[in-house]
């Protein structure tokens, strides 16, 4: 397969390095345009400012600037007395709530001085007032008005016998019962009793006439009252008095707490009118003249001279940038970019101190000789505002070259260059749900943890005014580091989810690994098997249902106690649950390792695992019958395969004399001789062919009895070498032999090991290439004797190592040569009854084999330690 570089291990390292340093440079670009507000506006025009006075944000500057002045100018009426702050002006608070004016007279009669107003208390008390333990009782009166009374007052009035109650025939209230009702604050007019439903009949005084014919709590609006009104004692005792308020102390309450709200904010716009602007403080001029009054506000003392109006509007207009307001908007003029006349005419026209006649200038001088907000601006955008659309732009391409990285890791995540299947990560096996949760959380953690909350403290200071260089650094660029930082981190929790995720979709294991299906496998399971779960799900539910009373009992001893009998039930049952799996699980191993007439003992188990206990022991007498029928066929198999090698035998021993009598004939005809030489080597074959059968056969049944010698296993092989020289050298083969001289004692039956080598020098002579080496070589080691013996079969190989060691498979599948295909099984089935080792190794044409046994060990002494 053709190598793919495009995803190689280094291009997806630096793919993820490049995506980093592509995420942190958009995060601070961001950060750095956002941290100015002028940048901010200015950046997204299609044709942005070159000076900061032909900018947005110097426009809007000067109309804040503006509308402050308007709003304090406007705010002086209500203030001032003939041009000079009266604290004790009458503010008539009525007339002020519905006109927005006052006169300076009392002429509804709920007025309060203005200093009285302004220096009131702006707590207000949800329950009612601060006298909320003292409530306020209303009593209705004959003719439809009402008395207001403090609880204190009113109850003393009771107790002191001035005022009785006069009770419903039938009522079981007392005076005590109405009173307490009262003081808290429920007693219900409608049924007259809290908690009852007969109620009084009216309000007696001393004199015995009825003055009131109910009461109840209040329960309208009220308000704290360090301050009383003009010409009263408090709220109360106005609604008291003045029939014009009497009825309506709901409406007093409100209207004092808007009115007081109302002026409050006023108040903070008169005094405010040349905050930050004063002469000297500012490069921001302005005049505001009042053509009826001849009246001029302005925060420059030079302007101040209504005759000298039209020269002085002459200045501003040469100063800098100005605008200049007028009741017609055919006299608008101005020199800032991109604003619109009839904005600013109605912004004056409908906050100032006449909606006629007046002329509104104001002006920036763009020299700025004062350092102010002005100065700080259009430094940072003369030192910044060249850069800032260059940055922007590069933020820009740094987002799309990110986004390149991301689409480029996607396509190759899961993959290698040299290959096409899909390769997962150690955490793409953790579960789709748990890996989101995990990568999500980390990165609200950092978030969080990391006080990257402050950002919203930055975000909203972003519109202040930074006084210098240095207080610029200090404030914004810490943010845009840590900013940064987090772009970092945000790119890599992103990168991590979103591949993780592209790998288990090529894999397709996102649902396939996820807790949403193994809880719908887990509702199938219980489905499916719901009979044989119903027993479980009982106990649990008992269980479930006695914690649960126990719960919710606080304690109680009995449910106490029956939740620890459940405890302990489930305990027995755990434990002999435990110790009946052990039993079955050490069962199924015994019966594995042979011990076929094993029991598993099923005393104490029971429902399902007892039965299972009786199942795997009726796997293990099956098993047995199965084996012990196996072992009788294979006996009388081997019974067959005796009898018949046995009855082959006779017959055939009778040819081999015969065949040898033939022989001595001497006969001179070729084709006699022919025919003999050939009946000789059949008969032969024959004769082999029998002795394999037997010897196979008598291993197998296990009928062979081993004679165990130490022997020197290097003669051995040099022994069988020489015997079968002859019949290698007449297939032109030579073998290359590499023996060992040292000592290779191994402990075995010397008869059996040499017909181990004579089968493997036999399949060589018959089956190796003809002309063709074989190798033999003998390695000693401490522990083990290695023989191995390798040769190129003439014959192609297309089996399998361990098939060619069956019984009565050939290499030579035509079978055209001599063999029984019995050699190398019984090589191998020899070497393992011994103890040894018969490995067989094909490659090709390439046959190997070799065998190992175990070494005989000597002491010191020379003597041979088993």
């Amino acid at each position: 397969m053709k190598n793919k570089w495009y995803r190689m291990k280094g291009v997806k390292v630096l793919l993820v390095v490049l995506a980093h340093i592509f995420a942190i440079a958009t995060t601070v670009g961001v950060l750095w345009v956002c941290a100015n507000s002028t940048f901010r506006k200015e950046i997204f025009k299609g044709k942005p400012a070159t000076k900061y006075e032909d900018s947005q944000n110097f426009n809007e500057q000067m109309k804040d600037y503006t509308a402050q002045v308007v709003d304090g100018i406007s705010a002086r009426k209500y203030f001032e007395t003939e041009g000079k702050y009266d604290p004790n002006k009458i503010v008539d608070v009525e007339a002020y709530d519905q006109n927005m004016e006052y006169t300076g007279k009392n002429e509804s009669g709920l007025s309060y001085r203005l200093s009285d107003l302004l220096k009131w208390d702006n707590a207000m008390n949800e329950s009612g007032d601060k006298d909320g333990e003292n409530p306020i009782i209303v009593c209705r009166k004959n003719d439809g008005t009402y008395r207001y009374y403090r609880y204190t007052a009113f109850a003393e009035l009771i107790n002191s016998k001035k005022l009785q109650f006069t009770f419903s025939v039938g009522s079981d209230t007392t005076t005590e019962k109405i009173l307490s009702a009262l003081k808290s604050g429920k007693y219900d007019y409608s049924t007259g009793e809290y908690g009852t439903t007969n109620g009084i009949h009216g309000i007696k005084n001393a004199e015995g006439k009825t003055v009131y014919v109910d009461c109840w709590n209040y329960d309208g609006a009220s308000i704290n009252e360090p301050y009383h009104p003009i010409g009263a004692e408090s709220l109360m005792d106005l609604a008291n008095k003045d029939p014009r308020w009497n009825g309506r102390l709901s409406e007093a309450y409100s209207t004092v707490s808007s009115v007081k709200d109302s002026l409050c904010e006023k108040y903070e716009q008169y005094r405010n009118t040349n905050d930050g602007i004063e002469e000297g403080d500012s490069n921001f001029y302005y005049i505001y003249a009042d053509l009826k009054t001849g009246a001029i506000y302005t925060n420059q003392k030079r302007f101040e001279n209504f005759q000298a109006l039209e020269s002085n509007l002459d200045v501003l207009r040469q100063t800098g940038k100005y605008v200049i307001v007028k009741s017609k908007l055919k006299d608008f003029q101005t020199n800032l970019k991109s604003e619109i006349a009839e904005a600013w005419r109605d912004e004056i026209k409908n906050s100032g101190t006449t909606k006629k006649d007046f002329v509104f200038a104001a002006c920036v001088n763009t020299n700025y000789p004062i350092e102010d907000h002005f100065y700080t601006e259009n430094m940072f955008y003369e030192n910044y505002g060249s850069n800032i659309r260059l940055i922007c732009v590069l933020s820009i391409i740094s987002l799309f070259l990110f986004a390149g990285c991301v689409v480029w890791l996607v396509m190759i995540a899961g993959r290698r260059a040299d290959d096409e299947d899909v390769h997962l990560v150690a955490f793409d096996h953790w579960k789709t749900e748990i890996a989101a949760a995990i990568v999500i959380g980390a990165w609200l953690t950092v978030g969080i943890v990391g006080n990257f909350v402050y950002f919203d403290e930055y975000m909203m200071g972003m519109d202040t005014t930074f006084y210098s260089q240095s207080d610029y650094i200090r404030n914004a660029l810490p943010y845009m580091i840590a900013g940064g930082f987090f772009g970092g981190y945000t790119c890599t929790m992103f990168l991590i989810g979103l591949l993780s995720l592209v790998r288990r979709i090529k894999a397709h294991t996102v649902w396939g690994n996820s807790i949403c299906r193994m809880f719908c496998h887990l509702v199938r399971d219980i489905i499916m098997n719901f009979p044989a779960l119903m027993r479980g799900f009982i106990y649990f539910g008992v269980f479930v249902i006695v914690h649960w009373i126990a719960l919710f009992s606080y304690g109680s001893g009995n449910a106490i106690v029956l939740m620890f009998i459940a405890e302990a039930i489930v305990f027995v049952y755990i434990v002999y649950d435990a110790i009946g799996r052990k039993k079955i699980g050490d069962g199924l191993k015994r019966i594995v390792a042979g011990e076929l007439d094993y029991k598993i003992d099923t005393k104490r188990m029971i429902g399902g695992q007892k039965e299972a206990a009786e199942s795997v022991n009726s796997i293990g007498d099956g098993l047995e019958r199965a084996v012990e029928a196996s072992m009788k066929n294979e006996r009388l198999k081997t019974s067959l395969i005796t009898n018949v090698s046995h009855d082959i035998k006779t017959p055939l021993t009778s040819i081999i004399n015969y065949v040898n009598l033939l022989k001595n004939e001497h006969f001179e005809d070729p084709r006699l001789q022919r025919y003999i030489e050939v009946l000789e080597q059949k008969s032969m074959r024959l004769k082999t062919l029998t002795e394999d059968v037997v010897e196979a056969s008598k291993i197998s049944s296990g009928n062979i009895k081993l004679e165990y010698m130490n022997l020197d296993f290097t003669e051995l092989i040099m022994q069988t070498s020489a015997e079968y020289e002859e019949k290698l050298e007449e297939r032109n083969l030579t073998e290359v032999q590499n023996i060992s001289m040292s000592k290779a004692l191994v402990h075995v039956d010397g008869r059996r090991t040499w017909r181990i080598l004579a089968n493997l020098y036999n399949n060589a002579a018959k089956y190796a290439m003809s002309g063709s080496r074989i190798y033999t070589d003998l390695v000693v080691t401490d522990t083990e004797v290695v023989f191995s013996m390798k040769n190129v079969s003439e014959q192609p190989l297309n089996i399998s190592a361990d098939q060619l060691t069956e019984r009565f498979i050939r290499g030579d599948v035509a079978r055209s040569t001599e063999g029984s295909g019995l050699g190398l099984s019984i090589a191998r089935t020899l070497t393992e009854m011994q103890k040894g080792k018969f490995e067989l190794y094909l490659d090709g044409d390439l046959f190997k084999v070799v065998v190992t046994f175990p070494k005989v060990q000597e002491n010191e002494t020379g003597r041979i330690e088993k």
